[in-house]
């Protein structure tokens, strides 16, 4: 790492601690070093949670933290430097969970005198949390609890009386630990893999941020306007950004994925047939529904977030910031469902009672093919036919799941634990990697993304562990099907990720159109320490170990960096890809070798955490008895 100063520029250097059991709240300090290696967001949660958060804790008991972060690019004129971070443990995988937002939150944070605020503990009544000037208070939300999270941001609003803050709250699916439940600020969600069962289990309803007068200075303005402005001209001549994104936001990726042939319908038994597949791509949500473009959070040049509207039909009215295309993979082909308008439906309901749309979209699936398997009946469904393409039923499962009712509770457990109390096979075709369900790419197609699914930090995310889809579909260097050399591809746009977007604060679809040294750049003038391009992607590769250490803590082995057996041993039937499947054993071999993970234990080596500067791990018992 390059020379470093004795400041930290645009970060605080101190987290706000709070505990609503307690009601009580003290600060801590984050030192600059800390900040230095980790940057900030993601990383510094990562670093919270792995000091914090005692192995083996239960997820919904009192002693899981849940850390919300900012980095040095919030609230900046850094293109998309709004983004909020936050890291618990997950009651869905029971392993380390991290995940990104947009919105107001991220300045909120950046504004409120702390890097990190981090809520432990557990109410005994439904409370809010509201941090203002640098305190923190504990309010009574007996009257919130068991509202949508629209009305609660309302009322709350209505309280606040005209006044700036952000507001991150839980649904109905939150309040009942459902344990795919997650936050929603404004119209973003927050928290994939159950976060909003955790503040649920604390019974905190909602968090409130007021933005103080200001934000921790930045280091160097002028090299930071310099960067900021570079990279406004790299996004608005990138072919990415200011095309396909600007134009279609995430849903542009519904036809790339269709014509390749990795679209997953039906519960992933095929891909997605491109005549059908048209009717839920970009240009059909443009021209019959799309109201307006907006930023998920300023400053934005792309506006890819889009705001949707149903005028017509049994479901006109329904309105939603989206769908994305993970939406409209997992409640819509995924479950045999070709037609936008009922999927804008259940992704407004799935907004409005917190729960994570691709957990649930994917569960709904498997127990449609367990349907058509004779594995459930309408006895076992409450009288629900659950025939793939049925989307009233996709709209009450959705609905049963977030409340717990009828056969909507076994769903709400998530598909793992619906396949362990089926049986009969059906584990094979439960589509999640650690209990959380597959993101929409089938590594039958992209064979990098096996490795992301299969070794990712917090299960099946489409792209926690990398993602290497647009680089295995456009390049013609790269071989899709093959399964050797793609580990330097994986570990890039991982480490890339963590190090100049999570961490930094910045969008990890702008980054795309920005080049390294613009970035590192930018990191480097917001906190006065500089940084090359290769430093940024070492700090990535630092928070990635960590969060591997963190999960190896909690019972994570090389055993358990699995997929399920579809993708393994059942050939696709269909499109280009046809009759392919993964070999996940050359593959995650290779990706251990280049990230320097032992294979047994799955854990980085010793000479891996000496190179990192990770050394320190070694001091936790549950680590050294490993190494």
């Amino acid at each position: 790492m390059g020379a470093v100063s004795d400041t930290v520029g645009a970060s605080w250097g101190k987290a706000l601690v709070i505990d609503v059991g307690a009601r009580t709240s003290h600060e801590e300090p984050v030192e600059a070093q800390v900040i230095r290696d980790f940057i900030g967001g993601r990383g510094l949660a990562a670093h919270y949670l792995f000091h914090h958060l005692r192995p083996g804790a239960d997820p919904l008991g009192p002693d899981n933290p849940l850390v919300f972060a900012a980095g040095p690019l919030v609230g900046t004129s850094a293109p998309g430097g709004a983004r909020a971070a936050l890291a618990t443990k997950s009651p869905q995988t029971g392993i380390y969970l991290f995940s990104i937002t947009g919105g107001r939150l991220g300045p909120a944070i950046k504004r409120s005198g702390f890097d990190l605020i981090v809520l432990t503990g557990s109410s005994e009544t439904p409370v809010y949390v509201e941090v203002d000037n640098g305190r923190a208070y504990i309010r009574d939300a007996g009257e919130l609890w068991g509202l949508d999270t629209q009305a609660t941001q309302e009322l709350l609003h209505a309280d606040l009386r005209g006044q700036e803050a952000a507001i991150t709250c839980i649904g109905q699916a939150g309040e009942r630990l459902v344990p795919s439940a997650n936050l929603i600020n404004e119209r973003r969600a927050l928290g994939r893999g159950g976060a909003g069962a955790v503040m649920g289990s604390k019974k905190v309803k909602a968090l409130v941020v007021r933005p103080g007068p200001e934000a921790p200075a930045i280091a160097d303005l002028p090299a930071f306007r310099e960067a900021a402005r570079a990279a406004s001209r790299q996004l608005r001549a990138n072919p990415f950004t200011s095309g396909p994104l600007r134009t279609f936001g995430s849903v542009s990726t519904v036809a790339v994925a269709a014509h390749a042939g990795i679209l997953p319908a039906d519960n992933w038994q095929r891909p997605a047939p491109v005549e059908l597949a048209q009717q839920v791509m970009g240009d059909t949500l443009k021209e019959r529904f799309l109201a307006r473009d907006t930023p998920c959070g300023d400053p934005c040049p792309i506006k890819c977030s889009k705001i949707t509207v149903v005028s017509e039909g049994p479901y006109a009215g329904a309105m939603t910031e989206g769908p994305e295309y993970e939406t409209i993979y997992a409640l819509g082909t995924a479950c045999g469902i070709y037609d936008l308008a009922p999927i804008i439906q259940a992704d407004s309901m799935c907004d409005l009672y917190g729960i994570d749309t691709i957990s649930i979209g994917v569960t709904i699936a498997f127990a449609m093919e367990c349907y058509q398997r004779g594995l459930l009946t309408r006895d076992d469904t409450g009288g629900l036919d659950l025939t793939f393409g049925n989307e009233a039923a996709v709209l009450q499962l959705i609905r049963d799941a977030s409340f717990r009712q009828g056969f909507g509770e076994r769903i709400a457990r998530g598909s793992r634990a619906l396949a362990e109390e089926i049986g009969q096979g059906s584990e094979a075709f439960a589509m999640h990697a650690k209990g959380m369900e597959l993101g929409g790419y089938d590594p039958r197609g992209v064979k990098g993304m096996a490795t992301v699914y299969a070794c990712g930090p917090r299960g099946g995310c489409h792209h926690a562990g990398g993602y290497t889809v647009a680089a295995e579909l456009a390049n013609p260097n790269i071989d899709r099907y093959a399964e050797k050399g793609k580990a330097p591809l994986t570990l890039g746009s991982r480490n890339r990720r963590a190090g100049f977007a999570d961490a930094a604060g910045t969008c990890a679809f702008l980054i795309v159109g920005m080049e390294d040294d613009t970035l590192a750049e930018l990191i480097s003038a917001a906190l006065g320490t500089q940084l090359s391009a290769a430093d940024l992607y070492k700090a990535g590769e630092r928070i990635n170990a960590l969060e591997r250490v963190i999960n190896v803590r909690e019972g994570i082995r090389g055993a358990h960096d699995t997929l399920p057996a579809r993708l393994t041993g059942e050939p696709l039937p269909s499109g280009p890809a046809q009759g392919q499947t993964v070999d996940l054993v050359t593959a995650r071999a290779e990706l251990y070798q280049q990230s320097g993970l032992d294979a047994e234990t799955s854990l980085p080596t010793r000479e891996t955490l000496d190179r990192l500067g990770l050394g320190w791990v070694a001091e936790d018992p549950a680590v050294s008895a490993l190494l």
